[in-house]
């Protein structure tokens, strides 16, 4: 019987040595998910689009989701950047890719390219697993930044260059001077029609 026993007894403490333990394990995540991303003190000022800018950038397919998401971007969690992480890199790709012909060059295609690869960064420190804050926030000031360059870039191709800008001085000199001479012409038969001497 003590033999018996002590059978029982090591079949019981092998068994429980054999059984694994298995501890519930927080998602570390949770607790950053739910932080709102925050801008750094070096987030430039926003660039506001040039009316021929802004006409040129209608008719970019990728253009205006690209916009709308830099501008929700110090409103957002980082739990939604992680999740939703997959379109944000697929649209600044297509963005790169896409660029019509009317802002093809290399400072555009450049700022393209800088902005795609910190939407990735950007992704990638949001969906560690042990997210770090102060450098989620970092990449979201900088992808804003670069954003802010790349419109910079746009203003600059779409403005007008100084032999247009004279032309249209020209233009606009000339149909002053046509104004200022059909008023002095009128005022002229008005005076003579009035029988008042007429100083030329």
């Amino acid at each position: 019987m003590k033999i018996t026993f002590y059978l029982l007894l090591i079949l019981l403490l092998s068994l429980s040595s054999c059984k694994e333990k298995q501890d519930v394990v927080a998602d570390p995540r949770e607790v950053t998910d739910t932080l709102q991303i925050a801008y750094q003190p070096n987030k430039k000022q926003e660039i506001i689009l040039t009316p021929s800018a802004k006409n040129a950038t209608e008719s970019w397919e990728n253009y205006r989701e690209l916009a709308a998401q830099i501008d929700a971007l110090d409103t957002v969690r980082v739990g939604y950047l992680r999740v939703n992480g997959k379109e944000w890199i697929s649209n600044a790709s297509l963005a790169q890719t896409k660029v019509k012909d009317s802002f093809a060059n290399t400072a555009i295609e450049a700022r393209l390219t800088v902005l795609f690869t910190k939407t990735n960064t950007l992704i990638q420190e949001a969906s560690k697993l042990e997210v770090d804050t102060a450098a989620v926030n970092k990449e979201a000031t900088e992808l804003y930044n670069t954003f802010q360059n790349l419109k910079l870039q746009i203003n600059l191709k779409h403005q007008k260059s100084i032999e247009e800008l004279l032309e249209q001085y020209e233009v606009e000199a000339d149909s002053l001077s046509a104004v200022k001479d059909s008023s002095e012409t009128r005022r002229d038969s008005l005076l003579r029609a009035n029988h008042v001497p007429v100083q030329n």
